[in-house]
């Protein structure tokens, strides 16, 4: 089979490396695989498998995105050439016509049996659905709606899709609860894992030198307190410390824009001896399977990979609830699931430190016989398209 998989660009996330893992997994099953990254960085082209081809834009089609930065640092004919399209741009951007206009003498992209929009928004939505030629065209959705604010720019689209893959039965319901005639084309498809490849680096050197005769805890997000609800972790913290749990030390693995809000929150509940912001990590398995406990804060996801990255590494997970979680793990088995605030995570995490009626142990044992695969989210894809 065919597929191409386009993406307007390839910062490294959650939806990255989810089209990352889904091209991996077609081409070791030994499919025809075509990523198309709009904005021609590529920057995950290292993580492809071998066999996934690259493609790329043609003639104006290159200028998708124009930016005013760009137009400052073109020069000559170049720079009116740009500054015309711009103009045009912004007459034609609110009425989603400047995708028509940018894409309108490109000619068919190939020819395939299946072409994905992968993310949700208008470039890509409008450029597979009116510049690929392929049998079947699928968009994906990767957010919860409630969160996502104004989606009429991309929204407008979704119909004309042969299916709309979301990715959690939970996102899917809250689409289609608001959007009943987006229920003919709905189909769910979970996000798939380099499980081999994460086992792997979770073998490298741990940089953070556990000290084990602690409770060592680890975070893996974003540093975003409006959605991460990062900022919860230091209060959280200074609780534990106040009700006497047994000797933890927390490790956030990641960055973001409210980095230096935590740092100074973490100095103000005066949580430095317990708490450390790590920063960004190229490999943060190696950390995340010598922890003891996984924790996730978050107020809204999808379907979040570092729930099944946790369990591919053996570690029970407390997390915050959201539409998706129960749809990934079952309570008191791979872990616990705790109500939207501060105070049931301390509850949760201290059970946990704990082991208080057995339920630390008894996530690790369940955990240990667990067997995870892509096959259930291989068949999701296939059945979608029958």
């Amino acid at each position: 089979m065919k597929i191409l998989l386009s993406v307007t660009d390839s910062k490294m996330g959650g939806v990255t490396s989810a089209a990352v893992n889904f091209c991996n997994e077609m081409a070791r099953r030994g499919h025809e695989i075509c990523f198309l990254d709009m904005s021609a960085e590529n920057l995950c082209k290292d993580e492809l498998h071998q066999n996934v081809r690259l493609g790329c834009l043609r003639g104006r089609s290159v200028h998708w995105n124009l930016s005013a930065e760009r137009l400052k640092k073109s020069k000559g004919l170049k720079k009116l050439g740009l500054y015309i399209l711009g103009t045009i741009k912004k007459i034609t951007i609110r009425s989603g016509l400047w995708f028509r206009f940018i894409f309108g003498k490109y000619k068919e992209f190939g020819k395939f049996d299946v072409a994905i929009a992968f993310r949700q928004c208008a470039p890509c939505y409008s450029f597979v659905l009116h510049k690929v030629k392929a049998k079947k065209k699928m968009g994906f959705v990767h957010g919860e709606l409630k969160y996502m604010g104004n989606i009429q720019s991309w929204q407008k689209y979704m119909r004309k899709f042969d299916k709309i893959a979301y990715v959690s039965n939970a996102v899917r319901e809250e689409f289609v609860t608001v959007y009943p005639e987006l229920k003919t084309n709905a189909c769910t498809i979970y996000n798939m894992f380099d499980i081999e490849k994460i086992k792997r680096m979770s073998e490298e050197k741990n940089p953070c030198n556990f000290d084990k005769s602690k409770k060592n805890i680890v975070t893996v997000a974003r540093l975003d307190n409006e959605f991460k609800q990062i900022d919860w972790i230091p209060r959280i913290c200074k609780k534990l410390k106040e009700n006497e749990a047994p000797l933890f030390h927390w490790y956030v693995v990641g960055d973001g824009s409210d980095y230096d809000k935590v740092q100074a929150l973490i100095q103000d509940t005066h949580t430095e001896d317990v708490l450390t912001l790590v920063g960004v990590k190229k490999n943060p398995y190696c950390i995340l399977k010598d922890a003891d406990l996984s924790v996730l804060t978050s107020k809204s996801e999808a379907y979040p990979m570092v729930v099944i990255e946790t369990f591919i590494l053996k570690v029970p997970l407390v997390t915050t609830e959201f539409g998706s979680i129960r749809e990934m793990m079952r309570e008191g088995r791979e872990g616990f699931v705790a109500r939207q605030n501060e105070n049931d995570l301390v509850r949760y995490i201290f059970h946990m430190l704990r082991d208080e009626d057995s339920c630390y142990s008894n996530c690790q044992k369940h955990l240990s016989e667990l067997e995870i695969s892509n096959e259930h989210s291989v068949g999701q894809f296939f059945q979608s398209l029958s």
